[in-house]
């Protein structure tokens, strides 16, 4: 006959497949039945319940031909089996929920000047349509480590991911005007040509990925300006401050300045020449499962930025609304 341990070997890993059948077993009264239940053989089902019994060092069932029941030992190791098993029923629907239920803390970071102007008006409505929802909405210019800082989704600019673990859904492409104040053109003369920008005071982006170095096109014309600039600043609501003040001219993104020039206080500067757009981006740490709170964050967003945003008919003079 053969005998069970007296005591588990220490740190030996948790047997999950044999707490199942074991389960099963006391709660149908038959190995025969749990083997039905479970999809297995009765002989599997059997070695699985004898493996775990080895493992705690305890018998856990009375077996004879005609009758089952549970020892002592059995008895207390269902309850806290069946415990246990409720638990990671528990845990499985949780995760579940975060697929299909847009639900918890949701962390973002966005650009500072583009999430002032066109994200946080919008949070409020969000979490109104979405109330098991709540949202860490940080507000930088830098590029974050989505995954080292625990952020849920990045809203970014740019043509290319540096970090390939990241994934990206492309959300719609924004133009970059070159603006100065009315008065200051007036007073300096309006530019033909970007050769002739060098005579003028020039304001600069400091995150600005092509440095000092402004390109322009005009159909199959291409100029690239190296600028010496005035004043550098990590903010485009600062360089839109300072134009509006009259302190030169920069590039901007279309979304920063469509109000002002929409209503005269600034003027497009060389608007026969057009500077690369930028493209926004929703980036999220690569997982083959976004969660539904990620997901409906962005298909909020992009619903609202789709086709022709409201900044780019201001920028061309058109009724925002």
């Amino acid at each position: 006959m053969s005998t069970i341990p007296s005591a588990r070997a220490p740190g030996a890993p948790l047997d999950l497949a044999g707490l199942l059948a074991f389960v099963r077993v006391a709660e149908l009264g038959s190995f025969v039945r749990a083997a039905e239940n479970l999809g297995l053989s009765k002989a599997a089902v059997s070695k699985q319940v004898a493996a775990l019994e080895r493992r705690l060092g305890a018998r856990l069932l009375h077996r004879t031909t005609r009758r089952l029941s549970l020892t002592e030992a059995g008895q207390a190791y269902l309850l806290h089996a069946q415990a246990a098993l409720a638990e990671a029923r528990a845990a499985e629907n949780a995760v579940a929920d975060t697929q299909t239920v847009p639900q918890g803390r949701l962390r973002v970071t966005v650009p500072m000047s583009f999430g002032l102007l066109h994200v946080a008006p919008w949070v409020s409505a969000f979490l109104r349509e979405y109330p098991a929802i709540d949202l860490d909405l940080q507000l930088d210019d830098r590029a974050r480590d989505l995954v080292l800082e625990g952020y849920d989704l990045a809203i970014r600019f740019g043509s290319q991911l540096r970090d390939s673990s990241l994934v990206a859904r492309r959300l719609c492409d924004v133009r970059v005007l070159l603006c100065a104040a009315p008065d200051y053109l007036e007073r300096h003369g309006r530019p033909g040509h970007p050769d002739q920008l060098n005579g003028y005071d020039c304001l600069h982006y400091s995150y600005n990925p092509t440095g000092r170095a402004w390109q322009f096109r005009r159909g199959e014309e291409t100029v690239r300006v190296a600028l010496a600039t005035r004043m550098e600043a990590n903010s485009s609501l600062a360089l839109r401050a300072a134009m509006l003040a009259g302190g030169g001219l920069a590039r901007v993104p279309e979304f920063v300045v469509a109000d002002d020039v929409a209503a005269g206080r600034l003027e497009i500067v060389l608007p026969d020449w057009q500077l690369p757009a930028l493209s926004l981006h929703a980036v999220m740490p690569e997982r083959r499962y976004v969660p539904a709170k990620v997901r409906a964050f962005v298909d909020f967003l992009a619903a609202r930025w789709a086709a022709q945003p409201g900044w780019r008919r201001a920028a061309d003079g058109a009724d925002p609304r």
